[in-house]
Protein backbone atom coordinates (compact mmCIF):
# COMPACT_ATOMS: atom_id res chain seq x y z
CA UNK A 1 0.00 0.00 0.00
CA UNK A 2 1.17 3.39 -0.66
CA UNK A 3 1.03 6.12 1.70
CA UNK A 4 -1.95 8.40 0.52
CA UNK A 5 -3.93 5.37 0.66
CA UNK A 6 -3.41 5.15 4.73
CA UNK A 7 -4.26 8.87 5.20
CA UNK A 8 -7.49 8.98 3.38
CA UNK A 9 -8.66 12.56 4.29
CA UNK A 10 -6.03 14.94 2.75
CA UNK A 11 -6.12 18.29 4.31
CA UNK A 12 -7.75 21.24 2.30
CA UNK A 13 -5.84 24.28 1.33
CA UNK A 14 -6.31 27.13 3.92
CA UNK A 15 -8.76 29.30 1.57
CA UNK A 16 -11.14 26.82 1.27
CA UNK A 17 -11.66 26.49 5.05
CA UNK A 18 -14.70 28.64 6.39
CA UNK A 19 -12.96 29.52 9.78
CA UNK A 20 -10.17 30.86 8.09
CA UNK A 21 -12.69 33.98 6.15
CA UNK A 22 -14.68 34.38 9.44
CA UNK A 23 -11.30 35.91 10.63
CA UNK A 24 -10.53 37.64 7.79
CA UNK A 25 -14.39 39.33 7.49
CA UNK A 26 -13.58 41.77 10.68
CA UNK A 27 -10.38 43.54 9.80
CA UNK A 28 -11.77 43.13 6.35
CA UNK A 29 -15.31 45.28 6.87
CA UNK A 30 -12.82 47.63 9.17
CA UNK A 31 -10.99 48.42 6.36
CA UNK A 32 -13.70 49.27 4.09
CA UNK A 33 -15.27 51.15 6.86
CA UNK A 34 -12.16 53.49 7.20
CA UNK A 35 -12.50 54.30 3.38
CA UNK A 36 -15.92 55.25 3.84
CA UNK A 37 -15.35 57.17 6.63
CA UNK A 38 -12.43 58.85 5.15
CA UNK A 39 -14.09 59.63 2.11
CA UNK A 40 -17.02 61.43 3.92
CA UNK A 41 -15.03 63.62 6.07
CA UNK A 42 -13.01 65.03 3.19
CA UNK A 43 -16.32 65.44 1.04
CA UNK A 44 -17.91 67.81 4.34
CA UNK A 45 -16.42 71.30 4.27
CA UNK A 46 -16.23 71.97 8.38
CA UNK A 47 -18.24 75.31 8.64
CA UNK A 48 -16.91 75.15 12.72
CA UNK A 49 -13.62 75.79 11.79
CA UNK A 50 -11.69 79.13 10.56
CA UNK A 51 -8.36 79.77 9.12
CA UNK A 52 -8.72 83.70 9.94
CA UNK A 53 -8.54 83.88 13.49
CA UNK A 54 -7.36 87.29 13.61
CA UNK A 55 -10.35 88.36 11.46
CA UNK A 56 -12.67 86.71 13.68
CA UNK A 57 -11.34 88.15 16.86
CA UNK A 58 -12.28 91.23 15.26
CA UNK A 59 -15.38 90.37 14.55
CA UNK A 60 -15.99 89.65 18.01
CA UNK A 61 -14.73 92.81 19.04
CA UNK A 62 -17.07 94.75 16.55
CA UNK A 63 -20.36 92.23 17.86
CA UNK A 64 -19.96 93.61 21.63
CA UNK A 65 -19.25 97.05 20.46
CA UNK A 66 -23.18 96.44 18.91
CA UNK A 67 -24.21 95.20 21.80
CA UNK A 68 -22.67 97.95 23.73
CA UNK A 69 -24.47 100.82 21.69
CA UNK A 70 -27.83 98.35 21.81
CA UNK A 71 -27.38 98.90 25.78
CA UNK A 72 -26.23 103.13 25.47
CA UNK A 73 -29.56 103.58 23.40
CA UNK A 74 -31.34 101.64 26.25
CA UNK A 75 -32.68 99.66 23.37
CA UNK A 76 -35.21 96.69 24.27
CA UNK A 77 -37.44 94.80 21.94
CA UNK A 78 -41.04 92.11 22.84
CA UNK A 79 -41.88 89.85 19.94
CA UNK A 80 -44.53 88.02 19.55
CA UNK A 81 -44.60 85.31 16.63
CA UNK A 82 -47.52 84.04 15.42
CA UNK A 83 -49.32 80.65 16.96
CA UNK A 84 -48.59 79.09 13.49
CA UNK A 85 -45.16 80.56 13.36
CA UNK A 86 -45.27 82.21 9.87
CA UNK A 87 -45.11 85.68 11.09
CA UNK A 88 -43.97 87.62 14.24
CA UNK A 89 -44.47 91.20 15.62
CA UNK A 90 -41.87 93.36 16.86
CA UNK A 91 -42.40 96.19 19.64
CA UNK A 92 -39.51 98.09 20.04
CA UNK A 93 -38.66 100.61 23.02
CA UNK A 94 -35.76 103.17 23.14
CA UNK A 95 -33.41 105.35 21.25
CA UNK A 96 -32.73 104.25 17.66
CA UNK A 97 -33.67 105.85 14.02
CA UNK A 98 -37.42 104.48 13.79
CA UNK A 99 -37.38 105.14 9.75
CA UNK A 100 -34.43 103.10 9.33
CA UNK A 101 -35.22 98.93 8.17
CA UNK A 102 -34.20 95.99 10.23
CA UNK A 103 -33.43 93.09 9.98
CA UNK A 104 -34.96 89.98 12.61
CA UNK A 105 -33.08 86.60 11.32
CA UNK A 106 -33.43 83.17 13.55
CA UNK A 107 -30.55 80.60 14.24
CA UNK A 108 -31.40 76.87 14.48
CA UNK A 109 -28.65 74.29 14.82
CA UNK A 110 -29.54 73.25 11.29
CA UNK A 111 -28.82 75.74 9.13
CA UNK A 112 -31.10 74.73 6.92
CA UNK A 113 -33.87 75.98 9.38
CA UNK A 114 -32.31 79.18 9.59
CA UNK A 115 -34.51 82.26 8.52
CA UNK A 116 -34.14 85.70 8.22
CA UNK A 117 -36.63 88.45 6.92
CA UNK A 118 -36.64 92.27 6.81
CA UNK A 119 -38.82 94.50 8.89
CA UNK A 120 -40.08 97.86 7.12
CA UNK A 121 -40.61 100.84 9.18
CA UNK A 122 -44.36 101.41 10.60
CA UNK A 123 -45.98 103.90 8.89
CA UNK A 124 -47.12 105.61 12.17
CA UNK A 125 -44.84 107.40 14.46
CA UNK A 126 -45.48 104.13 16.40
CA UNK A 127 -42.35 101.35 17.12
CA UNK A 128 -44.33 98.20 15.74
CA UNK A 129 -43.22 96.19 13.34
CA UNK A 130 -44.98 93.45 11.87
CA UNK A 131 -43.69 90.68 9.21
CA UNK A 132 -44.95 87.64 7.36
CA UNK A 133 -42.22 84.70 6.86
CA UNK A 134 -42.15 83.65 3.66
CA UNK A 135 -41.81 79.94 5.11
CA UNK A 136 -43.12 78.82 8.31
CA UNK A 137 -40.26 78.47 11.23
CA UNK A 138 -39.55 75.13 11.37
CA UNK A 139 -41.72 73.49 14.76
CA UNK A 140 -37.91 73.62 16.62
CA UNK A 141 -37.59 73.78 20.60
CA UNK A 142 -34.24 75.83 20.44
CA UNK A 143 -33.62 78.80 18.41
CA UNK A 144 -31.47 82.39 18.71
CA UNK A 145 -33.19 85.52 17.66
CA UNK A 146 -31.77 88.37 16.42
CA UNK A 147 -33.00 92.28 16.06
CA UNK A 148 -30.33 94.49 14.22
CA UNK A 149 -30.73 97.35 12.54
CA UNK A 150 -29.47 97.52 8.67
CA UNK A 151 -26.71 99.67 9.44
CA UNK A 152 -24.88 97.59 12.17
CA UNK A 153 -24.80 99.97 14.80
CA UNK A 154 -26.71 97.76 17.43
CA UNK A 155 -28.51 94.53 17.91
CA UNK A 156 -30.91 92.67 20.54
CA UNK A 157 -30.22 88.82 20.54
CA UNK A 158 -31.86 86.23 22.91
CA UNK A 159 -31.66 81.95 22.67
CA UNK A 160 -35.38 81.44 22.36
CA UNK A 161 -36.64 78.41 23.58
CA UNK A 162 -40.11 77.49 23.01
CA UNK A 163 -41.39 75.42 25.52
CA UNK A 164 -40.46 77.91 28.11
CA UNK A 165 -40.84 81.30 26.58
CA UNK A 166 -43.73 80.12 24.59
CA UNK A 167 -44.39 82.66 21.76
CA UNK A 168 -43.66 86.00 23.71
CA UNK A 169 -40.24 87.20 24.33
CA UNK A 170 -37.91 90.17 25.33
CA UNK A 171 -34.58 90.81 22.98
CA UNK A 172 -32.23 92.80 24.94
CA UNK A 173 -28.46 93.86 24.79
CA UNK A 174 -26.44 90.40 25.33
CA UNK A 175 -23.45 92.34 26.67
CA UNK A 176 -24.93 95.41 29.09
CA UNK A 177 -21.85 95.93 30.57
CA UNK A 178 -18.54 94.66 29.80
CA UNK A 179 -15.94 93.56 32.84
CA UNK A 180 -12.92 95.33 33.11
CA UNK A 181 -9.53 93.62 32.10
Amino acid sequence: MNAQNQNPETPRPWYKEPWTWGIMAGPAIVVVAGFITLGYALSVKDSLVTDDYYKEGKNIILEVERDKSAAAHHLSAQVYIQPNLDGAMAILDGEYDATQKLTLTFFHNLQENDLKVELTPPDNSGKQYMVQFPKPLANAKNWVVRLEDNANQWRLEKRWNTDTDGNAFQLTPKYNEMPKA
